[in-house]
């Protein structure tokens, strides 16, 4: 066995000790607690000190303890668990915000649906004939063909490229 495979070996032995010991603990803790949280309330009726309520002072560290080991122990798993029911929720949301982002992405390139004056670059209408901004004619002539073409860098009709 190479290197990397003993300490893959050595990561999941203590992956399950820690499991074990989590779980060992955390019961514990809960037993220690229960045994002094039972002490405690049974000596209200009998007048009687509570003798084992010590078990309780024991107990509840032994339970946060014991949590935080079941959690290196698990977290492989849990991390899993909250991939897992994370995912969906942020796929669901990016195509709800997709549309938004397409319009932002199309405004910030100039294709927000008004076309631009080939003289001053300013937005118009897609009605408009002339610039709303400067007056100039929002039609180029093709140099090769003589087609007038509304915008864009090339001729929709020969593919030349349009003197700007």
């Amino acid at each position: 066995m190479n290197d990397n495979g003993n300490k893959h070996f050595g990561h999941e032995r203590t992956k399950k000790i820690l499991k074990i010991t989590g779980i060992i603990v955390v019961s514990a803790g809960a037993v220690l607690t229960i045994i002094g949280l039972v002490s405690f309330f049974s000596a209200f009726g009998g007048g009687e000190a509570p003798r084992l309520f010590w078990c309780t002072l024991l107990g509840l560290p032994m339970l946060g303890v014991g949590g935080m080991i079941c959690m290196l122990g698990f977290k492989r798993e849990i991390t899993r668990y909250v991939k897992n029911e994370s995912v969906p929720v942020i796929n669901e949301a990016g195509e709800e915000i997709a549309p938004a982002v397409g319009a932002i992405a199309d405004a910030a390139r100039g294709e927000s649906g008004e076309n631009l004056c080939p003289h001053c670059g300013k937005p118009n209408t897609d009605e408009a004939k002339f610039c709303r901004h400067c007056g100039g004619e929002l039609t180029v002539t093709c140099p090769v063909c003589g087609e007038k073409v509304k915008d864009g860098k090339f001729c929709d009709n020969c593919g030349a490229k349009l003197k700007q």
